[in-house]
């Protein structure tokens, strides 16, 4: 068995790295902002696709350089109405993964590609800019896009910023996207099943607003019902009358310390009362259910340490939708330490993550298959600051959603992930 588990292990990094040599070689630039500025990926991330500060500002600038855009920059139109930039920014991101779970039927698995998408934003006009990101495949599938979005900044020049199309709720929280390890920030996308609002992907509209002394304050308007397709008869993509919002305040001390509050509320409808999908709707079953989110997050920055935690609150009023208006309540917890140890300059990041999520929902068999709890050690590697190899161990001490025997499972991941 050791000896399968090792040449399994050399297999995926073999494979891996052969992809990312090859990719490089036909691409021998850096991703698209790199290669408009000519600077390195360095000045935005550490590493890649965390974002550092300066990454920050450049993105809540409209992808504009907070010091001002340098001229080679731009075509001159000869049109102070007209903006174009000479080259335009457009990326490729790659991930390739090879999974051990020792505890299940199939243990080993070449996910391979795990992910490819197409990343492009940048400025449309002084204020105007706009960012998307299109998934080729994601786990196999053409999953189409999941971030896309125009950003208008200092609106009427009241400094207030709106951003408008389809983005994660839980950005102004922490953003998955961004995250280093592969185990995701789950806490904030678990649900009733026959719930349609969570804090993941949605459509709306976005305002924020930054005061001098660390107060950022924003306020969402989204549909409540993620980023299904639209219905094909109406052409609509919300699928009740009802509209979901959500405001989170945080402050910044001293750049050592930030903490937040946020709090979200909508009412979503749900006709799919029945097993059979053939079955007529009973009329006398209630038919909508309010949703709440109540939360706290804080960051700690110690030098080389980051530490980032958050904790959320869930009440679905009828969350079962099966006309006995039961009450459905839920936590989440997630705790996440990073330790960089030449801070912004590492080679290497060791990240330990702490996914926990309890809620008194129940089947029909009585488990809470909601629950999910896991515990994750990740080494991140910079093979260029492109290209990063992902070392990933996972304890997942119960995910009930894939039934009452899926506990203390063993999780290793190897990959490797670069953006071109």
């Amino acid at each position: 068995m050791r000896k399968k588990t090792i040449l399994f292990l050399i297999l995926v990094l073999f494979t891996g790295i052969t992809v990312l040599v090859s990719v490089n070689h036909d691409a021998e630039a850096m991703p698209g902002f790199a290669r408009k500025y000519r600077f390195t990926c360095q000045t935005c991330h550490a590493p890649f696709p965390k974002l550092k500060p300066y990454g920050e500002e450049f993105a809540g600038n409209g992808f504009r350089l907070p010091e001002g855009e340098p001229p080679y920059s731009n075509i001159d139109t000869g049109d102070p109405l007209l903006e174009l930039v000479r080259d335009f920014p457009i990326g490729v991101r790659i991930d390739v993964f090879g999974m051990m779970d020792l505890d299940d039927d199939v243990k080993t698995d070449l996910q391979m590609p795990y992910n490819l998408k197409l990343i492009s934003g940048g400025p449309v006009s002084e204020k105007l800019s706009y960012y998307f990101y299109f998934f080729f495949s994601e786990r196999g599938e053409v999953a189409g896009i999941e971030d896309a979005f125009l950003y208008y900044r200092d609106l009427l020049g009241t400094g207030i910023n709106l951003t408008a199309g389809q983005f994660a709720v839980s950005d102004p929280i922490y953003k998955n996207e961004l995250r280093l390890t592969h185990e995701s920030y789950v806490i904030f996308d678990i649900k009733p099943p026959r719930s349609l609002g969570n804090l993941k992907y949605d459509r709306g509209v976005i305002a924020d607003y930054g005061f001098d002394f660390g107060l950022d304050l924003v306020a969402q308007v989204v549909n409540g019902n993620s980023i299904d397709p639209a219905d094909e008869e109406t052409k609509k993509f919300d699928d009740d009358t009802y509209k979901s919002g959500m405001f989170r305040a945080s402050q910044s001390l001293f750049e050592v310390f930030r903490f937040g509050g946020f709090a979200y509320a909508g009412r979503e409808q749900n006709t799919l009362y029945d097993d059979d999908d053939d079955a007529a709707p009973d009329p006398n079953r209630e038919r909508t259910s309010d949703v709440r989110y109540y939360g706290g997050d804080a960051s700690i920055y110690a030098g080389p340490f980051e530490l980032n935690l958050c904790y959320l609150y869930r009440t679905d009023n009828n969350g079962y939708f099966d006309g006995t208006g039961r009450e459905v309540k839920s936590q989440g917890y997630m705790a996440e330490l990073q330790f960089h140890p030449d801070e912004d300059r590492s080679r290497y990041v060791i990240t330990a993550l702490y996914n926990r999520f309890d809620s008194d929902f129940e089947d029909e068999e009585g488990i809470n298959i909601l629950d999910y709890e896991s515990a994750t050690l990740s080494l991140t590697w910079l093979l260029a600051r492109n290209a990063r190899i992902i070392g990933e161990y996972t304890y997942v001490i119960r995910d009930l959603s894939r039934g009452a025997n899926y506990e203390y499972h063993n999780k290793v991941k190897l990959g490797v992930t670069a953006a071109l």
